[in-house]
């Protein structure tokens, strides 16, 4: 089968992502750019004797080559050199986006043009004659409709013919004194620096070094002829070479677009201005939004429960099939505890995200194919602006109090670098459920009159932190003057219930296969830590040691002890853990039941009626959001109460739980970390920041709450 690389190309919002769906389902490969945050997108698709490789490219408004987007777009079109160009455009939104059609001309690669949102278009009265277009362009235009899988086979069938054809028509689309200059420019090039036209194309080097844009480096005598043009060329049209190439561009496509639009119905209701009205009024807005998150919030964990709940129930059978598999082949208990905790204590961890994740990316998916999202942006923009942030990181920050790692996943909505890396590393201060459940035991035991009011000292606390680091990041490494916020508000639309899903299944599925080996490694690594020497005593194992010798760096904040330090350890791991870590080292038991034995048998029942019970624990989950469900009283355990009244005083105690709140987050978040940033090194100093923030504060509390208490 021959092989086809497509490199899909178009401005945000014009349906890329939809359309790559449309044409290869859920075969789409979610990952990063390398040294970017920017997201890439490749998906594999055999049709007739061809097999095609699609690279969805970033969305851009034309290829300047100045954002991280722009930049991604522009090297891999000149290094990794695609087969095929295709370039989406929104149907009904021809003038905007036919400015990087003629750009990417250009670049002289053989290009297809998809007009999408094809039946958007056809209800709004615009009727495009996409032939005429195609002869203007020197390229074929299809239309196409992601949402109704329309024009598919036949844009396939155009991207053969044109890779088949290998040939590229240029088209001088420039008025003639410009053409002559571009092509002085080309001459210039053969008799300076040849070499130049065997690297880049030849009409996109000419337009580069006209407008000086081109990076790399060239001879002195070629420089300083193309500063003789460029000043001939401002002194003729009175403006310099690149406002004068930006007019031209725009008046190629106001051409095209007069010549090819037909007719258009002025008298249709655009209802994305109706609803504007009300998403966006002055008084409405706000609250409308803060609903809407609420509803994400809500929706996205109490759907998620009860399969992750089920998942649990899940594991401990196949952990308990696995340990009587190994007990009849006389397996050490070593090799059993390893199985068990080690190996499918990891592939549990990872797993029981997946309901989580999969959930949040449904709802995304419908902020995102709605276009909502950049309504919420819009309206939170003004406080964060105050920070150097933009208002899309309110929903990521908002999700950090769920979970941390959904909300570092969430963070793909932000396209800008600097705003991204920002909110990413804030989110592991916003207090998750898993560091709840531990304030609400200590608070139960130290604070039984101020209860609410600790937890949200607490909560309160993370957030200072988070805005302190985005300020100082912000101030001393970015060095960033505060910024106009613009961004497109696309129209509303209808999402498919294909995209959604698709959309939430290949992100979900690039965390499982991304993660899976690393958190599993990690999970290996601290069951040997634990179980090393297997059989010692709790206070002989390797962690209880390494604990020992790292305890004093917790003396200044009142638990310098290796009790406290071994489960701040654990913590590492999964927050919750650090209850039964406390409970096995200060009680002397697991607090969790030892699992027991289940036939084959038992166990598929098990599954099956945990999963019935799933199902009906959503139901009844979904009538919960909007109604009053009493809570049940959570267990106490007062063995480990009273030791940990004994090892804690509540100043110590305090100043603990701030530490528990700001210190390294988990590992499935620092891996998420990895992932979204694309670096080891904002990985790293993550945990850096949060370690040295973590141990300022608390120090800090500590002493304060000491002269108080």
């Amino acid at each position: 089968m021959k092989e086809i690389t497509v490199a899909l190309v178009g401005n945000p919002n014009v349906g890329k992502s939809a359309l790559l769906n449309a044409i290869s389902g859920s075969e789409v490969k979610v990952g990063n750019w390398p040294g970017v945050t920017v997201e890439k997108k490749e998906a594999t698709y055999k049709y007739k004797e061809y097999t095609i490789k699609f690279v969805d490219l970033p969305g851009v408004y034309s290829l300047r080559n100045q954002t991280a987007e722009e930049r991604v777009t522009i090297d891999f079109l000149l290094k990794e050199k695609p087969d095929v160009v295709l370039n989406v455009v929104d149907s009904t939104n021809l003038k905007r986006n036919l400015y990087l059609t003629v750009q990417l001309l250009e670049l002289e690669i053989p290009m297809v043009i998809a007009l999408n949102i094809w039946d958007e278009a056809v209800e709004k009265g615009i009727v495009v004659d996409y032939e005429k277009m195609s002869k203007l362009l020197c390229n074929p235009v299809i239309p196409t409709s992601a949402k109704e899988r329309s024009g598919i086979d036949k844009l396939l069938d155009t991207l053969i013919e044109t890779f088949e054809n290998k040939k590229f028509i240029q088209c001088e689309h420039f008025e003639s004194q410009i053409e002559e200059y571009i092509k002085k420019v080309t001459d210039l090039v053969k008799e300076y620096k040849p070499i130049l036209l065997d690297i880049f194309p030849k009409r996109y080097l000419a337009v580069s070094l006209l407008e000086g844009t081109l990076n790399d480096p060239i001879p002195s005598v070629l420089e300083e002829k193309l500063k003789q043009l460029r000043e001939e060329i401002k002194t003729y049209y009175k403006k310099d070479i690149k406002t004068l190439l930006v007019e031209e561009r725009y008046g190629v496509v106001l051409s095209i677009y007069h010549q090819t639009v037909k007719k258009q119905q002025e008298d249709v209701v655009d209802s994305s201005i109706t609803l504007d009205k009300i998403f966006l009024h002055k008084y409405l807005g706000i609250p409308i939004f803060l609903f809407l998150v609420w509803l994400v919030f809500e929706i996205t964990f109490k759907v998620s429960s009860p399969y992750v709940e089920w998942l649990d129930k899940v594991l401990g059978v196949v952990s308990s099939w696995s340990l009587s598999l190994l007990d009849k082949f006389n397996a050490p208990d070593v090799l059993k505890s390893f199985i068990a905790e080690g190996v499918l204590g990891g592939v549990g961890f990872v797993l029981v995200f997946v309901p989580v994740l999969f959930t949040l990316y449904v709802m995304i998916a419908i902020l995102e194919g709605s276009g909502y999202i950049s309504r919420a942006a819009f309206l939170m923009d003004r406080f964060f602006s105050s920070i150097g942030l933009s208002g899309k990181s309110f929903i990521p920050l908002l999700l950090g109090f769920g979970c941390n790692v959904p909300a570092v996943y969430s963070t793909k909505t932000i396209e800008n670098e600097r705003e991204k890396i920002l909110t990413t590393l804030m989110i592991p201060f916003m207090s998750c459920g898993a560091r709840l459940t531990v304030f609400a035991f200590f608070v139960s035991v130290f604070f039984t009159n101020n209860k609410g009011l600790v937890i949200f000292s607490l909560y309160l606390i993370g957030i200072m932190v988070a805005v302190i680091v985005a300020v100082m990041l912000n101030k001393l490494y970015f060095k960033t003057k505060s910024q106009f916020f613009i961004m497109e508000l696309p129209p509303y639309r209808l999402p498919t219930f294909r995209y959604v899903i698709n959309t939430a299944w290949v992100r979900v599925k690039a965390f499982v296969v991304e993660a899976g080996t690393f958190i599993l490694a990690m999970s290996i690594f601290v069951w040997f830590l634990t179980n090393t020497p297997y059989g010692a005593k709790k206070d002989e194992t390797i962690l209880a040691k390494v604990s020992k010798e790292i305890a004093i760096l917790f003396e200044p904040l009142g638990f310098g002890t290796w009790e406290a330090t071994a489960s701040l350890f654990s913590g590492f791991v999964a927050k919750e853990v650090v209850l039964s870590t406390m409970g096995n080292i200060y009680v002397g038991e697991k607090i969790q039941e030892e699992k027991k034995e289940i036939s084959f048998e038992e166990g598929l029942k098990e599954i099956g009626y945990g999963f019935l019970d799933a199902n009906v624990n959503l139901l009844k989950n979904f009538v919960s959001i909007f109604g009053f469900v009493k809570k049940e009283e959570e267990e106490f355990d007062e063995g480990l109460a009273n030791a940990i009244r004994e090892a804690f005083n509540p100043a110590s105690a305090y100043s603990f739980l701030v530490f528990l709140l700001l210190y390294t987050p988990c590992l499935a978040t620092v891996f998420a970390i990895k992932q979204e940033l694309n670096s080891y090194k904002w990985m790293f100093l993550s945990i850096l920041i949060n370690f040295t923030f973590a141990w300022i504060v608390s120090f800090l509390v500590y002493n304060l709450v000491r002269k108080f208490l």
